[in-house]
């Protein structure tokens, strides 16, 4: 893939007006048109069911009412995060149930009432490959873009995906030429779940490594708030933690 430039990549669509919706306030019913930029992509590639799809997450906002005067943020909040397949065919929530301990993303069609809906991927300009350490840290100490493409694969690697995410945070260590990714967030596949639809397998996560050859991703689910040795309550937080070989590509903008 040729790396994207994530601060001018962006998802935009146009919806019809909603009809049949009695929550209170609601939106002025007139339809909206929206752009909204892209944090991560993954692409999924499935050789056995020769399936082969990129996935793209779209920066996190509030759940609102739109364009009216009186209120606009829904109460209670909620977070509106979608990853959506590039063919827009499909987009996803992410599961709030909290009974299981590493939810599934839940595909669902994108509404009949979206009539328009776009990606404009701008490419990482004149996108060089950083080969060595010594590279990434001279690239950390300036201010130009980098993104990283991170290659898993299943167990029995008839199923690999490619992430690609812009590096956020950038640790390095100049004098012993070392760095630290830590940097989210981004969508992680679990290419070893049974799975019926490939979108079922993304996660929100970000990642951390300071080698070329492995990753420690930390997903998104529910986590137990304890008091007195007694669970009183679940948050949904970047808690579970999981480590796999990976190969880490570096770009440059030139």
């Amino acid at each position: 893939m040729q790396p994207l430039d994530y601060a001018k990549s962006y998802l935009s669509w146009t919806s019809t007006p909603r009809t049949g919706d009695t929550r209170t306030p609601g939106h002025m019913p007139w339809g909206n048109s929206v752009r909204i930029v892209l944090d991560a992509r993954a692409r999924v590639i499935d050789e056995d069911a020769g399936f082969d799809e990129e996935f793209y997450l779209i920066a996190p906002c509030r759940t609102e009412w739109m364009y009216r005067d009186d209120s606009c943020v829904q109460r209670p909040s909620g977070e509106y995060r979608l990853a959506w397949a590039a063919s827009g065919e499909r987009m996803l929530r992410f599961s709030r149930d909290f009974t299981d301990p590493d939810p599934a993303p839940v595909p669902t069609r994108v509404p009949e009432r979206m009539p328009r809906l776009e990606f404009y991927l701008t490419p990482l300009t004149g996108a060089r490959q950083l080969g060595t350490e010594a590279e990434i840290v001279a690239a950390a100490e300036t201010i130009d873009p980098v993104v990283v493409q991170t290659e898993i694969w299943s167990e029995d690697r008839s199923r690999h995906a490619v992430l690609e995410y812009p590096v956020r945070t950038f640790n390095y260590h100049p004098e012993r030429v070392r760095f630290q990714i830590d940097t989210g967030p981004m969508l992680w596949a679990d290419l070893n779940a049974e799975a019926t639809d490939p979108i079922e397998r993304l996660r929100l996560a970000h990642t951390v490594y300071n080698r070329f050859d492995k990753a420690e991703f930390v997903k998104r689910g529910p986590w137990p708030v304890v008091r007195d040795g007694r669970e009183v309550a679940q948050v949904e937080d970047y808690q579970h933690i999981h480590t796999e070989p990976a190969e880490h590509t570096f770009f440059a903008e030139s």
